[in-house]
């Protein structure tokens, strides 16, 4: 065997044996834990009634609190405890739900009598349908699909 060659198995056979001290050393430090005894549950029989339907979406607001073309914007918090607003309107299909972001610049656009202005730029839109009525914003309002059940409007937001 060469020199260089001497040099690289001893090299090679001492990084193995540290690496493999270093293993061995850290699992003797590592402590176990001992493991939780589990109790079983045990099984209870739950009354056999008609279960209650799930009901999908997030509340936002009250039946009673829409009148037929009526615009109002209502928020929501998220998880974070970011409020985030959006406009409803019961139309003649049913009832509407937009974001209430302007879709030029994101900016909050509130409402303006019976039309939703985004204060930045003066863009105007349409509650009932999400359409730009006047821009400079050129894109429909982000629609989300609404469900009303039993008295409440829930808002469903993928």
């Amino acid at each position: 065997m060469t020199k260089l060659s001497r040099r690289l198995f001893f090299s090679l056979v001492g990084i193995i044996s540290l690496s493999l001290f270093r293993e061995s050393s850290t699992a003797a430090t590592k402590k176990t834990r001992p493991k939780k005894r589990v109790t079983p549950t045990p099984n209870v029989k739950k009354p056999t009634s008609s279960p209650t339907p799930l009901l999908e979406g997030t509340l936002i607001a009250k039946s009673s609190d829409l009148l037929l073309r009526q615009p109002r914007i209502f928020f929501l918090k998220d998880s974070f405890g970011i409020s985030t607003s959006y406009s409803l309107t019961r139309t003649s299909r049913g009832i509407v739900a937009f974001d209430t972001r302007c879709t030029h610049a994101g900016a909050q656009a509130t409402l303006n009598g019976t039309q939703l202005h985004c204060a930045a730029h003066g863009s105007l839109f349409n509650p009932e349908s999400g359409e730009v009525i006047r821009g400079p914003a050129f894109e429909t309002l982000k629609s989300y699909k609404t469900v009303e059940v039993n008295g409440e409007i829930r808002i469903i937001i993928p």
